[in-house]
């Protein structure tokens, strides 16, 4: 097998002249980054030295025609970076260099002959050439809340607050320019598969770890220790932040070195990146083994800590205490918070914090990390500042107990949504937002506010208990189940919201299958799939509300008895959900009003 891996900046993938394309293949999935991923790629491009180094492309083909089979996200996501500085360079006309580099990014974008060099799949190709018709200086079409377009308006949205001049927009252009890619390229499609299952395994990039641990060596020596007893420390603390019977987690590892030096050794409030935190922690060990201290053992006492607040143990823990709500921040993808954690756990004696304030903080993150992962406000970058802001002023002020609650507390209150722009997040697509916090929060209803009502003695609540396939992939018990079904609509769904109108019931299912008023939970999800909310031919086989389970014959669809399902039916207007026989667009905003009163009294800000 021929394979070509070679380091390529952005600048080279997408050259100023020349006709190279990148095709996805019709197997593959269509544009599926959400925000938090597009966010986190835009963050790194932008705090990270020039020259970052964001990951691999797995590609056949020749040098002008590439399909890709992996990386398209990556590819996709740097494309639309590109079109939204083209786009924003429009307000710049007035300057020379502006035209000069909007002029470039549409040679980037395009090839000679006016054809884009990402084609993508389908829809989202349909949108992306009407966007690409901004370079030309063309409005676009309103694409509603299709998914595509809502991932583009959050990209115009990073590049408008944080770019807000020429000089920042062009700034950017050029990190993005220097952004490094391990490009490597197959003949065919048989030995790209090959690569791609073992591409983790062979020629990467040594990790910060693997450098870090040079260094480690390194410097204790100068306090007598044998390599022999540093390496055993260093396997100590990198098996305490794997999972039992793990190989290393390298990312969790360096999640936790990075945290380390904001948590405790850094007194900015931006936080490092992997490629500061080498030559900053290079800086650091000669000093504290210098100075005689083991900084091994000291990191081993904070990995500790941050074991317990990652949730690395994969133990329940029991309801109503601290590590119930550090697991809800788990799930929350609450990893801005982790510096400050970090802070108050292992300083709790210092500042004088019992286990009844440290749960009031987390709790308050809780609500707190809600309301942004909904609403989407502040951005990650500002959230991650403002807690570490918190953590210097309580250093500085000397505070304990209750005052460190009560400045936490208040500094999320400041950064919180108010009620009215909480509900209004709450009547858009939840899920398309974050799978993992419209899970929580069907979780949260059904558990605090209905009481669990399918839950007894005999069946204990498995609501967060996962399986484990023979593959090794694990998967909830309980997921999430849209009532009005996504793909493609048969005709029975096609007739129940639009009359049979095609066309219709694709633009109606785009805007509202997401909504949380179309969401419950099932442990039958591909058993309900796609059929019908009601079937008068098979009821209990062929509907998403009769369903049985074939063994025991009790209802397993939407008359599971759910707490979370009684909604479905309108019973201020005496409709009964085992009487119920349509779900319509007017069924989901119904009742996606009155979830969303249910989150906004789970959630209130203190």
């Amino acid at each position: 097998m021929q394979i070509s891996s070679e380091s390529r900046k952005v600048s080279e993938l997408f050259p100023i002249l020349g006709n190279v394309h990148y095709h996805v293949p019709s197997y593959q999935r269509g544009y599926s980054w959400r925000d938090e991923q597009i966010g986190q790629l835009f963050e790194d491009i932008r705090k990270e030295d020039a020259g970052y180094y964001a990951g691999n492309i797995l590609l056949t083909g020749d040098e002008d025609s590439f399909s890709v089979i992996d990386g398209q996200q990556r590819l996709t996501t740097i494309s639309l970076f590109l079109l939204a500085i083209g786009e924003r360079l429009a307000e710049y006309s007035h300057l020379e260099s502006a035209i000069g580099l909007k002029l470039d990014i549409r040679r980037q974008l395009l090839d000679s002959t006016g054809e884009p060099r990402v084609v993508l799949l389908d829809q989202d190709q349909v949108i992306y050439l009407d966007l690409l018709g901004a370079l030309h200086g063309k409005h676009h079409k309103k694409w509603g809340n299709r998914s595509f377009i809502r991932r583009y308006r959050y990209i115009k949205e990073l590049f408008g607050e944080d770019c807000g001049s020429f000089e920042k927009l062009n700034e950017f252009y050029q990190k993005l320019m220097q952004v490094d890619l391990l490009r490597v390229t197959v003949p065919n499609l048989g030995d790209a598969f090959t690569v791609f299952s073992s591409l983790n395994s062979k020629g990467l990039p040594l990790t910060l770890i693997d450098l870090l641990k040079g260094e480690f060596l390194s410097a204790a020596q100068k306090i007598g220790e044998l390599p022999s007893q540093t390496l055993a420390q260093w396997n100590t603390l990198a098996q305490m932040l794997s999972a039992d019977g793990e190989d290393v987690n390298t990312g969790v590892v360096t999640q936790f070195l990075l945290n380390n030096w904001d948590a405790f050794e850094s007194s900015s409030l931006s936080s490092t990146t992997k490629t500061k935190a080498l030559s900053q922690y290079q800086r650091l060990l000669p000093i504290r083994y210098g100075g005689g201290e083991n900084y091994l053992q000291v990191l081993i006492g904070r990995a500790e800590v941050f074991s317990r607040i990652s949730q690395l143990n994969k133990t329940l823990p029991k309801p109503g205490n601290l590590d119930e709500k550090l697991a809800s921040l788990k799930k929350l993808e609450s990893t801005q918070a982790l510096p400050l954690l970090m802070y108050l756990l292992s300083e709790r004696d210092a500042l004088l914090l019992d286990e009844s304030d440290l749960t009031e903080i987390a709790d308050n993150l809780v609500a707190f990390y809600v309301r942004r992962n909904v609403a989407l406000t502040p951005k990650s970058s500002n959230i991650r500042a403002r807690l570490i802001g918190v953590m210097r002023s309580i250093q500085r002020d000397k505070k304990t107990g209750c005052d460190v609650v009560d400045v936490v507390k208040s500094a999320l209150l400041e950064m919180s949504v108010s009620d009215e722009q909480f509900r209004v997040a709450l009547n858009q697509p939840l899920y398309d937002k974050s799978k993992a916090t419209a899970r929580y929060i069907l979780i949260e209803i059904e558990r605090r506010i209905g009481g669990g009502p399918t839950f007894d003695k005999g069946h204990p609540d498995n609501l967060d208990q996962y399986l484990v396939t023979e593959s090794g992939k694990v998967t909830p018990i309980w997921s999430i189940e849209h009532i009005l079904p996504e793909g493609d609509l048969p005709k029975w769904w096609v007739k129940d919201i639009a009359e049979g109108d095609c066309e219709k019931a694709a633009g109606l299912q785009s805007e509202y299958v997401h909504m949380l008023g179309n969401l419950t939970l099932t442990p039958y999800n591909s058993e309900l799939g796609q059929k019908p909310f009601y079937s008068e031919s098979d009821p209990f086989g062929g509907s998403k509300r009769d369903l049985r389970d074939k063994g025991s014959g009790t209802f397993v669809g939407l008359r599971s008895g759910l707490y979370l399902n009684k909604s479905i039916a309108d019973e201020s207007r005496g409709e009964h959900l085992e009487e119920k026989r349509t779900w319509t667009v007017e069924d989901i905003v119904r009742r996606n009003a009155v979830l969303s009163d249910l989150v906004i009294e789970l959630y209130r800000r203190d």
